[in-house]
């Protein structure tokens, strides 16, 4: 199973179109059942759960900057603009567009039936508090999960896996990616731009790989994900990448034969060299090929890509960020992969155990120790002891040299990373602790490697230049910027949907979830504490 072959495949016609799958399961429509049902569940936790616990204008955090800004998108006054908020006015413009006017066909049609509104959501203000929430409670979860399952369709369901056990697997881990904890409790019942920023990179990325969506659409889902976070730019760049790879594979055939990603670059750079340096007609003729396929697959996101960086260049200043630009500074911070790494191995580790209790269950426990011991014995002597010492070295001086802390993450005690930073390396404890995590860094990044291996050498290129991309530039430790990551790194990860143990350790890691969600939101609802931020007595809460 490799994702992106099978996605040059369907653009080749040897797929059929995703409108020819069937996508219901046991009479039910798989793709917009549950998103409608995730919707209603989560609008019932705003409205009746989270909402009753604050006030009709009370703000969490960031919420402050976010709401007014957005009822000044709903009240057509786009010239104004916050100075501390730092992302592209994405999510401000959905929910004008949205609520603006439903609230005024929500009063036509009462007042034809001559009825009076007393709902929550309306008032005089049709982008009030709760209103604003609903536009992530409501809409968010529902199109990451209708997403991230049409992109598991797309990459691969073929007419060999079309069976009841694959799709039920893809509807739970849609579920999961859907409901995941780091963005779902409790950021998709507040007013925060992390649930739709999520969202809106699967929307895109879900149309990108469909060979039938329309040019212009998948212009607008593209400019619409640079909108909600500039920083979803990258993984339009992830996806431009791979379609030139393929695009390199296809006309140069000697590329596709590259067993690793060393020899992956050195085939493509000696093609290219005897394309530019030797006067050869066949050779042209596969070079003009080449750049016609390139500019065909890639004209989109090219076009995107473009825009944002003539937007950086010269009308932001050279800056990503819009405001509060001091405060986010890029800073080159390499021990953010390892924290990602880390990251990877804590949410999958309910994936993991349950695939391997499972394929456990059908061997005896003699059967169990031996492959444990192969297992071991395969890596002992299969891996470069020198690459594991230098690996090693190379974290360690990360970890001397580079763990640092941004001012925010040592001052705001309202979330969890404050307090895993003091327990383990705020200035007090003993340093030995911090190098405790160095073989748990080595061993994630070795799992997330060896994982992807699975995938095509252009993904796995495509991942290695972005992820680091996107998160060594980044200053502040926050758990909310390893979401997209991890999540394109499971979509591309995925095992064949051939048997019952996929199906099983999907909906345990749905189950696992769900715990985390209710622990986190339980937390957060109903554990307040007196904030030290100033002194006016007021409640704070924890969360990510």
């Amino acid at each position: 199973m490799a994702a992106p072959v099978a996605t040059k495949e369907a653009r080749r016609g040897g797929q059929k179109p995703l409108a020819q799958y069937s996508e219901t399961i046991c009479g039910l429509n798989a793709s917009i059942l549950p998103a409608v049902v995730l919707s209603t569940v989560t609008w019932y936790l705003l409205r009746y759960v989270v909402q009753p616990l604050f006030g009709p204008n009370e703000y969490y955090i960031d919420e402050e900057f976010h709401v007014p800004q957005a009822r000044h998108y709903c009240q057509a006054a786009f010239h104004k603009w916050d100075p501390k908020i730092t992302t592209l006015p994405g999510l401000y413009l959905l929910s004008s567009t949205v609520l603006v006017p439903f609230m005024k066909i929500y009063d036509k049609i009462l007042s034809l039936f001559g009825v009076l509104d007393h709902d929550l959501l309306h008032g005089n203000d049709p982008c009030s508090l709760v209103a604003l929430r609903a536009v992530n409670a409501v809409g968010a979860p529902a199109c990451l999960y209708y997403a991230f399952y049409r992109c598991q369709l797309l990459l691969f369901l073929n007419e060999n896996k079309k069976t009841k056990i694959a799709k039920w697997s893809c509807v739970f881990l849609a579920l999961s990616v859907a409901t995941f904890p780091v963005i779902y409790a409790p950021y998709s019942m507040l007013y925060y731009t992390d649930a739709w920023a999520t969202a809106s990179v699967f929307l895109w990325y879900s149309s990108h790989l469909s060979n039938e969506t329309n040019f212009l659409v998948k212009i607008i889902f593209g400019g619409f994900s640079v909108l909600c976070r500039q920083t979803n730019i990258a993984w339009l760049v992830f996806a431009t990448i791979i379609d030139v790879c393929h695009c390199a594979e296809q006309c140069f055939p000697t590329i596709k034969n590259s067993v690793s990603i060393f020899s992956y670059i050195q085939a493509t750079i000696i093609e290219f060299y005897h394309c530019c340096s030797i006067k050869n007609k066949h050779k042209s003729k596969k070079l003009i090929e080449f750049f016609q396929k390139c500019l065909r697959v890639t004209c989109p996101n090219v076009i995107v890509i473009l825009s944002f960086f003539l937007f950086v260049v010269f009308l932001n200043n050279g800056d990503i960020v819009v405001g509060d630009r001091q405060a986010h500074i890029p800073r080159f911070h390499p021990m953010q992969l390892c924290y990602f790494v880390v990251f990877v191995l804590a949410f999958s580790l309910p994936w993991l155990l349950s695939q391997a209790y499972f394929k456990g269950q059908t061997s005896n426990s003699f059967s169990i120790h031996f492959n444990l011991a192969k297992a071991f014995h395969e890596i002992h002597n299969n891996t470069s002891k020198v690459l594991v010492v230098t690996l090693l070295i190379i974290i360690s001086g990360l970890v001397y040299f580079n763990t640092i802390a941004h001012p925010y993450l040592l001052a705001d005690n309202r979330h969890y990373t404050f307090y895993v930073w003091r327990l383990f390396f705020s200035p007090g404890k003993p340093v030995f602790l911090r190098y405790l995590l160095v073989p748990l860094y080595a061993c994630g990044l070795w799992l997330v490697n060896r994982t992807l291996m699975q995938s095509s050498i252009a993904y796995r290129l495509a991942y290695w230049i972005v992820t680091p991309l996107i998160l060594c530039a980044q200053f502040l430790l926050e758990p909310r910027y390893f979401v997209v990551p991890y999540l394109m790194y499971r979509l591309h990860s995925n095992k064949q949907f051939i048997n019952s143990h996929t199906f099983k350790a999907a909906f345990i890691e749905f189950i696992a979830y769900q715990v985390f969600n209710f622990v986190i939101m339980r937390v957060f609802l109903y554990s307040p504490f007196v904030s030290s931020m100033d002194n006016t007595g007021r409640l704070d809460r924890f969360t990510w």
